[in-house]
């Protein structure tokens, strides 16, 4: 799975290329479907230092207020995290 991660990666920061986002210079739905994702990867301890580029369109991201309106504080991020536990191990323990 990690292997397949760092592929995508290498995607995104070829892509990006020299441009502020993936459609050129405007924001798009690119970054709102891949930024919900890669933004949490290095929570989860994928880290983002080898990708240069994709750091700097992390950082662009983090700064736009409709970004910053949309973040789950520490506290939802930790309920969620909760909710996910018990959902994976409810389904876990109940295969179908």
């Amino acid at each position: 799975m990690k292997k397949k991660i760092l592929t995508i990666l290498q995607f995104f920061e070829s892509l990006l290329d020299h441009r502020p986002y993936f459609g050129g210079e405007n924001i798009t739905l690119a970054e709102a479907v891949a930024g919900t994702v890669v933004l949490f990867l290095p929570l989860v301890g994928v880290p983002l230092n080898d990708y240069q580029k994709l750091n700097a369109w992390v950082d662009r991201l983090k700064e736009r207020p409709a970004w910053i309106k949309t973040q789950y504080t520490p506290e939802q991020l930790e309920d969620l995290k909760t909710r996910t536990i018990a959902n994976y191990t409810a389904a876990k323990s109940h295969p179908n």
